[in-house]
């Protein structure tokens, strides 16, 4: 759920108006779905309807709120977010059926909006950033000049409409105050950098526990290490919480690498912090000031390093396809990529994405292409009437276009995106590889070896499993070739755990899409039992507990562990994370003889290592876990 909504909710509420929100789940396809939805969304007899809007929803936005206009056309249509705020005019110009926007932060302005949509006779020039058509037809917009400077006096954001939730987003600040071309951030939330007074973000975090024993949270702001002052002052009081009321808050934020120090990060750890997120963007040191970046390449590595030993799990993001990159600057980019993800760092990339307001928008519009394939910003599953939008509106829908680039195709492009965000799966295995990697690639040309790579890849079947697969091939031929297992005897145990665990979560995100879950019912002697595809018994040599790096603290086991037989059951719980569970042989006995068929002939196949007592409770368990499931 954005923050953004919640926080307008909980806004308007208090302005005496009554407000909830929607949040389809469901994919809609086709024409006939987009009405479906638009009339549940008129069930609840609203007067307006507004749209948070982000280039990745904005073609699903507009075709609901065209269809919402055909059922009532009395209804007033809002847009606001961060891909309205910056195309205004155009949207008002191709859709008639959108009647306002209402640009940037909307908490002080979407209630004055409110109240003069109820007058009789609305004077819309007093609503700063709204754009709206007059009754000449022309469109006017209104200087933009509302940003919320004090961030503590906006009440808590409406969290009771996600009441499920085990982790929230808190809005600790806004505004950055760098000038990165390919960055739309500051267009909406502006370069005036803001934070909530450090008492009030943990009177949210307290308010939080006390309601629903929430102790883990998001902290939403790019910038949160910008003021050194706010940092450990937030976090001296998050350890005297831990200290005086033994409440441990678990929280990830976002940050630059050169708005860190050691004392910072470690007070950070103390205080709770798991994750920090770092935008990396380019290896390349042309780049970095090309870009505007301006980060320190060597700096990156000594804070990556410094995370990795106190126990901060670092992600780090990369852009690829600038379109003054030359082969050089991807080659360092590559390597920057490698020593990162041998040494712990969660990367990931994406194709260079145009975005509206960006300096890159202004240069390379008309250089863009369509084929029907998005980046990490965009959707992948647009029906048939997205797609139409996104190829009739180039200038509206740049971020589902992609900019061609000398120095490698399309497919290529793709195809190493995809690898890198693979690579997150072999973190261990990589970590343990990782001399290996480091004197490799200082000799080797890594775009001339990704474009002989390609040329072996069938262009027609790229897709998560093919890519997963191909990911374990050539880990596999790089520790038989660096004869790994001679210092590393456990390294095969490691990579065949994480291989399978790749592999499994992928199988749930196919499944996830195309199928449904079984139902709750209790189970007799002629229900049907079968087991899921999301699920693995891996046998090792070695402990895994004691040989995985993540499990020891990112060390080596050098002193190895006892030869034995070691039986782990791997399920995946989502396309991104996966279950280990150590388990016994009889365990093992039950899950290798599971199969469609009727419990009672189950219980009759295994009945020799356990009573229909135990294998009913030991069902109901692996239901549970997702193992099997019931016809």
């Amino acid at each position: 759920m954005p923050l953004g909504l919640l926080s307008l909710v909980s806004v308007i509420r208090s302005a005496g108006f009554q407000a909830t929100i929607i949040n389809p789940q469901l994919l809609v396809l086709d024409k006939q779905k987009y009405k479906l939805l638009a009339q549940r969304i008129l069930e609840h007899k609203p007067n307006i309807v507004g749209f948070s809007t982000w280039c990745i929803n904005y073609p699903f936005s507009l075709l609901i709120a065209a269809e919402i206009k055909k059922e009532n056309p009395e209804i007033t249509i809002l847009f606001g977010g961060p891909q309205a705020s910056i195309l205004p005019k155009l949207t008002l110009q191709k859709f008639q059926f959108v009647d306002f926007v209402l640009a940037g932060e909307a908490e002080l302005t979407l209630p004055i909006f409110l109240t003069e949509l109820n007058k009789i006779t609305s004077d819309w020039t007093t609503i700063p950033g709204l754009s709206y058509r007059a009754r000449n037809g022309i469109i006017l917009s209104n200087k933009y000049d509302k940003t919320v400077d004090d961030l503590d006096a906006l009440p808590i954001p409406a969290y009771d409409l996600i009441p499920n939730a085990r982790w929230l987003k808190i809005d600790v600040g806004r505004g950055c105050p760098f000038r990165c071309v390919f960055c739309s951030t500051s267009d909406f939330f502006s370069r005036k950098y803001r934070v909530k007074t450090t008492d009030r973000i943990v009177s949210e975090m307290l308010h939080a526990y006390s309601q629903r024993k929430i102790r883990s949270f998001s902290f939403a702001h790019d910038m949160f290490t910008f003021s050194k002052v706010f940092v450990f002052e937030l976090c001296e009081k998050l350890i005297r919480i831990q200290q005086q009321q033994g409440i441990e808050f678990k929280w990830t934020c976002s940050a630059r690498v050169d708005c860190v120090s050691k004392e910072m990060l470690i007070a950070m750890q103390k205080a709770g912090c798991t994750d920090i997120f770092f935008g990396i963007e380019t290896g390349s040191k042309r780049m970095q000031k090309i870009i505007q970046k301006n980060l320190n390449l060597l700096e990156i590595y000594k804070v990556t390093e410094i995370c990795k030993q106190i126990k901060i799990n670092v992600h780090a993001s990369y852009i690829i396809g600038f379109p003054e990159e030359s082969k050089s600057d991807l080659n360092d980019t590559l390597k920057s990529i490698l020593i990162l993800s041998s040494n712990a760092v969660l990367t990931q990339a994406s194709e260079l994405t145009i975005l509206p307001g960006t300096p890159l928008y202004a240069s390379q519009l008309d250089n863009l292409k369509f084929d029907g394939r998005f980046s990490n910003f965009s959707r992948n599953d647009c029906g048939p009437k997205e797609m139409e939008l996104i190829k009739n509106h180039r200038e509206i829908f740049s971020s589902f276009y992609f900019l061609p680039v000398d120095t490698i195709t399309r497919f290529e492009m793709l195809f190493l995106r995809s690898l890198i965000n693979k690579s997150k799966n072999f973190r261990n295995t990589l970590f343990l590889l990782a001399k290996f990697i480091l004197k490799r690639i200082e000799k080797v040309d890594l775009v001339n070896i990704l474009k002989k790579e390609c040329g072996k890849i069938d262009r027609s079947n790229l897709n998560l499993e093919s890519i997963t697969l191909y990911s374990i091939n050539y880990i596999e031929k790089l520790i038989i070739r660096e004869k790994a297992i001679e210092s590393l005897p456990y390294i095969m145990d490691v990579f065949s755990y994480e291989s399978y665990c790749a592999m499994l979560k992928t199988m749930y995100f196919q499944l996830n899409m195309h199928s449904s879950m079984s139902t709750n019912r209790e189970i007799d002697q002629k229900t049907i039992i079968y087991a899921t595809p999301i699920w693995k018994v891996l046998t090792t040599k070695h402990q895994l507990e004691k040989v995985t790096p993540e499990d020891n603290s990112w060390t080596m086991n050098s002193d190895g562990t006892s030869i034995g037989n070691y039986y782990y059951l791997l399920v995946a719980v989502s396309n991104t994370s996966c279950n280990r569970i150590e388990i016994k042989e009889k365990e093992k006995y039950l899950l290798d003889h599971l199969s469609k068929l009727y419990f009672s002939d189950y219980v009759n196949k295994v009945n020799s290592v356990a009573s229909e007592e135990e294998v009913l409770i030991w069902i109901n368990k692996m239901r549970k876990l997702g193992v099997v499931e019931i016809l």
